[in-house]
């Protein structure tokens, strides 16, 4: 053996340790470097001389064992492996640069600032000492920003920042080597960018940012380490982008590109919790924007799941456990059970008392706590924890800088607590504060909107102390900034536009009401956007119940009825009116543009594939989100149809004119309940007329559906009594006035004449086609049932859709009976076998265990007509879960309106409450009836109230003896009236009977009259 045998020994084994080091940097795979780690711990043994650069080889493997695993441990013996080299070579420009790198990993497990600022002076003497031609010149400028960027993120000093970007800028430059390198590069520049941006507040950084990730993301190889931190960079500015432009469809990438990296990096690995925070916050702000519950649930779930795996020592702990916090108050703005805020409160006491007193975030935190004591303050009623809110975001806006666009934000949220405080007292001192801070907050841009509605607030709670005119004009100012601000969401605007019509309304401007209210009517359909939860549309839509009726009811008192029906049509049946959209006649798009046709049929047909039954809530399976970017193509093709000649309108809410045809076989009846008037709005072929109702009032109208509704559910002997009330009171106040001005008072006719009632709010509940004096000392003159053959019609355009429907002759009936053994209905297969036996089609028939939701479905979508003998059930809170219980669950609103039945002739619902919607919703009539008629069963009977089983079965075999010569709605009358000469002092039994849809006979051979049983429980 030769001298030189143990340098030349060393060196093979650090050329091979090279090598594998190098093949994990491009792999990921750990194995390499702890082989790395023995060969270079041995050529050191071997030669000792040259330590040092065997130390830094072993720096470098330390650091991507870290990387790969985030083992502390591994980057303490990196930082250690980097202080021995560059003791041995103390001017070594790569020794400074990777020792400085390490410190910076190092202040991102511990944030030791002293270990950071070490590190930044040495990143800038290895960055200086190179040139821009060297090779290492681009690595040593990014190691350099990368810890300006920290320092930036830690202190908020702005001159870090912008070093930060100009040593990113050279490094993207100047950088060789990989498209792997150079997308490594990229990305910290995206990331200098967003730390910029928080510093400095300018937006074109975020573009520029997003502009980086992209470019980053585009280099990198799939299967490379940096892929996913380099698209996880990319979701996180566009959600950073989408906020700071109030862009949905940015919104709507960044979910979808954070989602596919979550879905491809274990929590438990290194970066885990960061992505999952990444995604998290994008899902809250899903929430924000559009209520969706889901997105906030998985939000909350995945900030729990980025908290539990990150190490117990990590600093970003504080800003893990805020995010989560705020999450849990957005939870409450919808489900308003204290637990949430309580957690919240306790998680940001918990951060505020941790964060050192020069954290960057710390002021953040405290006004966060604010927001959240603001919440629990008003929820609670307890002005003391309001003061502690207000003077929290007092100190906050205090601290930062005057121009700073968090100083706007903090004091927007001052005042808005100050406006809770007024709720809770008035205060000309709190009322002064709260001023000052929304109109120094309404200045900015980005919180414009939600002070300005504040401020409108604040403004309403003084009209009631002193001189109202000034309060109120100021008050009118401010919600007009809301509505028209770029930046509020649909809810925000909306919600301003309707204080600002009824403020109008209190000076008695219904011209200036009805514009306001317009607006908000417009923004509806954003409110309740096609791409959330059908509950959270719902939920939505609750808050701006009676928004058509106060239109329509401004419209008739500036004389202008037409109006009046457009808006009142353009307030109810929103959600009904967005499945139409999808599956509205495309005959003259199809002629103008065949392409785009097809694309827009392919995108309904996508959605209502996403929408899937939705009756599965849970956040995992993803189909709101799933839905949302379809939605957003959706709407970028509908702006490229409507941007054609002659589809300006392309499935936009239709016209008064294109509505009228609905009323070619007799009057359509739109009831407009409000506090300011009451009338009626009778439509024909020619024109829109208005019935004044002076004798009607929503205050009566509210109590009376209210007395009613209990009478009916508790059905005791007192009920036909307040039926028998309820029934004269709305023909004396509504029936009787509308039918005499449509001269239907004189002599009953032959046949009877065809009639709509399209009922509005409280009166939705009630029978109007019933009303009349039902005593058994009255005669039939005042009886709507011998005036009229009376028809529901859930909107003018739901009827418009039906009739337009071509029903055809030969498909199979189907009919299903469901007994239930817990509330037995013993006799349902009795009039199951009559209904089989009266149609004259071939019938498909599944009793009890056959009727299962698959197959019911199933022989649904082939089906003319359908019969269900079996229970249903009316859901106030949830509307669209409302069902009919089959024999092995519910088959929901919600599941029977997705379908698409081609050849649907009729429905007959012999189950309770089938045709009664929502209190909560009332003009959304979301009941069975409309679900069917959506689904393509055009014509539809069905009830009121949970009906008995008797007088159930009777009336199916009056109707299906009648529908052997008559129109349905005339064989609903006829078996309505003849129930009534048998037991006209028992309404309960044969007014709850209702039908919904055309005039027309239904395709297909009349019915055989059938017989049926007798039976006794309700259904």
């Amino acid at each position: 053996m030769t001298e030189q045998d143990p340098f030349d020994a060393a060196d093979r084994c650090r050329r091979q340790a090279i090598e594998l080091i190098s093949a994990a940097a491009d792999t990921g795979r750990l194995a390499p470097l702890t082989e790395a780690v023995g060969l270079l711990l041995r050529a050191a043994r071997l030669d000792p001389g040259r330590g040092g650069l065997y130390a830094s080889d072993l720096g470098a493997a330390f650091t991507y064992q870290f990387e790969f695993t985030g083992d502390v441990d591994a980057l303490r013996r990196a930082v250690t492996a980097h202080r021995a080299a560059l003791r041995d070579e103390p001017d070594n420009p790569r020794r400074r640069s990777n020792l400085g790198l390490c410190l910076t990993r190092w202040f991102e497990q511990t944030d030791d600032l002293d270990h950071l600022a070490e590190a930044v002076d040495l990143l800038r003497t290895s960055a200086a000492a190179t040139s821009p031609d060297h090779p290492k010149h681009a690595s040593y400028q990014s190691n350099l920003g990368l810890a300006l960027t920290r320092w930036c993120e830690r202190t908020g000093e702005r001159a870090s920042a912008e070093e930060s970007l100009a040593a990113h800028t050279a490094a993207v430059h100047t950088v060789r080597g990989t498209p792997a390198t150079a997308a490594a590069m990229l990305a910290n520049l995206g990331t200098a960018r967003m730390v910029a941006f928080r510093c400095t507040g300018e937006k074109q950084l975020l573009g520029e940012a997003v502009e980086a990730f992209r470019d980053a993301v585009r280099l990198v190889p799939d299967e490379h380490p940096h892929a996913a931190g380099c698209a996880a960079g990319l979701g996180y500015a566009l959600s950073a982008a989408a906020v700071a432009a109030g862009d949905t469809a940015l919104l709507v990438e960044a979910i979808r590109v954070l989602r596919t990296v979550v879905g491809d990096v274990p929590a438990e690995e290194p970066d885990g919790p960061l992505y999952r925070s990444q995604l998290a916050e994008a899902l809250r702000v899903s929430y924000a924007w559009t209520g969706d519950t889901v997105a906030l649930e998985e939000s909350i779930a995945r900030r729990r799941e980025a908290i539990m795996f990150l190490p117990a020592a990590h600093p970003d702990r504080l800003r893990f456990r805020a995010d989560l916090a705020l999450a849990l108050r957005n939870r409450f703005e919808h489900q308003p059970e204290p637990a949430a805020l309580h957690e919240a409160r306790d998680l940001l006491h918990e951060v505020v008392r941790d964060a050192p007193g020069d954290h960057p975030e710390r002021v953040k935190w405290l006004a966060d706590l604010a927001n959240v004591l603001h919440r629990l303050g008003t929820h609670e009623r307890d002005a003391e924890v309001l003061a502690e809110a207000a003077d929290l975001l007092r100190q906050a806006a205090a601290t930062v800088d005057p121009a700073h666009p968090d100083r706007f934000m903090h004091l927007a949220n001052l005042g808005a607590v100050l406006v809770s405080a007024l709720d809770l007292e008035w205060s000309p001192a709190t009322y002064t504060d709260a001023v000052a801070a929304l109109s120094q907050a309404a200045r900015h841009p980005a919180v414009a909107a939600d002070a300005s509605l504040n401020l409108g607030l604040a403004h309403l709670a003084r009209i009631g102390h002193g001189d109202p005119e000034q309060p109120r004009l100021a008050a009118i100012d401010a919600f007009t900034v809301a509505a028209e601000a770029p930046t509020a969401s649909a809810r925000m605007g909306t919600t301003a536009a309707v204080h600002l019509g009824r403020l109008h309304l209190l000076a008695n401007d219904p011209a200036a009401a009805l514009t306001a209210f317009t607006t908000a009517l417009e923004r509806l359909d954003l409110v309740a956007w096609r791409g959330l939860h059908r509950d959270d549309q719902e939920r939505q839509l609750v808050e701006f119940s009676g928004l058509g009726r106060d239109a329509a009811a401004c419209a008739i008192a500036v004389g202008d009825p037409d109006r009046a029906l457009a808006v009142s049509e353009q307030g109810r049946g929103v959600l009904l009116g967005q499945i139409l959209d999808v599956r509205g006649d495309d005959e003259t798009l199809r002629r103008e543009s065949p392409d785009l046709a097809d694309e827009l049929r392919d995108l309904h047909d996508a959605i209502d594939s996403a929408t899937g039954s939705l009756t599965d809530r849970s956040p995992a399976t993803g189909a709101v989100l799933d839905r949302q970017p379809l939605v957003v193509r959706r709407d970028e093709v509908l702006a490229r149809i409507r941007s054609r000649p002659g589809l300006k309108r392309f499935l936009l809410a239709p016209d008064v004119a294109a509505l009228r045809p609905a009323a070619s076989a007799g009057p359509i009846v739109t009831v407009n309940v409000t506090d300011q008037r009451c009338d009626a709005l009778s439509t024909t072929t020619a024109s829109t007329l208005v019935v004044p109702l002076p004798d009607l009032t929503a205050e009566a109208a509210t109590r009376y559906a209210n007395t009613f509704v209990a009478a009916v559910n508790a059905n005791t002997w007192g009920t036909n009594e307040t039926i028998r009330d309820t029934l004269a009171w709305l023909w004396d106040t509504i029936t009787a006035p509308v039918l005499d001005h449509l001269d239907l008072l004189g002599a009953a006719r032959a046949p009877l004449p065809y009639l709509w009632w399209v009922p509005t709010g409280p009166l939705s509940v009630l029978p109007l086609h019933a009303a009349g004096h039902h005593g058994s000392r009255d005669g039939d003159d005042q009886s709507a049932l011998h005036r009229v053959a009376s028809s529901y019609a859930p909107s003018l355009r739901l009827l418009a859709h039906v009739q337009h429907q071509r029903p055809s002759d030969g498909p199979p009936a189907l009919v299903v009976a469901v007994d239930s053994p817990s509330d037995r209905l013993a006799s349902v297969r009795t009039e199951a076998e009559a209904v089989a036996a009266a149609l004259t089609a071939p019938v498909v028939r599944l009793s009890d265990g056959d009727a299962t939701r698959a197959r019911v479905v199933h022989s649904l979508t082939g089906s003319g007509r359908a019969h269900f003998a079996c229970h249903a059930r009316t859901d106030p809170a949830s509307p669209s879960d409302s069902r009919l219980d089959l024999a092995d669950g519910p088959l929901r609103i919600r599941d029977i309106a997705a379908l698409r039945v081609p050849r649907g002739n009729l429905a007959y619902l012999s189950a309770c409450t089938t045709a009664l919607g929502s209190g909560r919703l009332p003009d959304e009539t979301i009941h069975l009836s409309s679900a069917f008629q959506v689904a393509g069963f055009p014509t539809v009977i069905g009830t009121l109230w949970r009906v008995p089983d008797k007088p159930t079965a009777e009336m199916a075999t009056a109707i299906y003896a009648a529908l052997a010569t008559h129109t349905p709605a005339r064989a609903v009358n006829l078996a309505a009236r003849q129930a009534r000469d048998r037991y006209r002092d028992n309404p309960y039994e044969w007014a709850a009977f209702v039908h919904s849809g055309p005039e027309k006979e239904p395709a297909g051979d009349r019915p055989r009259p059938p017989a049926t049983g007798r039976k006794s429980t309700d259904r």
